[in-house]
């Protein structure tokens, strides 16, 4: 009897611990990810401005998906490296697994994989991310050299 009672209280505990489990974000895994999709995607270095993300108190309790406008100022992935871009219109979706939403920050500079369609671009900011990286040395010279046709393999998990 005692061993059924401790199952039971096992088992009603368990479904409480709740973890969002992500794969390691790693732009080379990314970069094929998007070469090799039907969509066309581009790559830019830089930040965005945009209204802050106002959250009421249901909303931090049960979030949900959000679109916003923003302007994208850096520069694009090309076959000679980063080229300097005009200022772009793009459209941020902050996506929500469950109570873990994808963030960014007004100005922050980030290096991110956005969705070209004929009339936008939109960038999907996960809980996992993904699609945004850290625009440092190591993930500048990875996806460069990606574009360039060398080595592009993701780091072993």
């Amino acid at each position: 009897m005692k061993r059924f009672m401790l199952a039971a209280m096992i088992a009603a505990t368990a479904g409480q611990a709740q973890a969002l489990s992500c794969v390691r974000p790693d732009i080379a895994r990314t970069f094929n990810w998007a070469a090799a999709a039907d969509e066309s995607y581009i790559i830019l270095n830089g930040s965005f401005s945009f209204q802050p993300l106002s959250r009421n108190r249901t909303r931090q309790l049960n979030p949900e998906t959000t679109t916003h406008d923003a302007v994208f100022e850096g520069s694009y992935l090309g076959a000679d490296g980063f080229i300097s871009a005009p200022s772009l219109d793009v459209t941020l979706t902050f996506v929500c697994l469950g109570p873990w939403c994808g963030s960014i920050e007004d100005g922050d500079d980030i290096l991110v994989f956005a969705q070209q369609t004929a009339s936008e671009y939109i960038i999907e900011v996960d809980p996992c991310f993904g699609s945004v990286f850290a625009p440092n040395d190591e993930n500048i010279d990875r996806v460069e050299a990606c574009m360039r046709g060398e080595s592009c393999e993701a780091v072993p998990f």
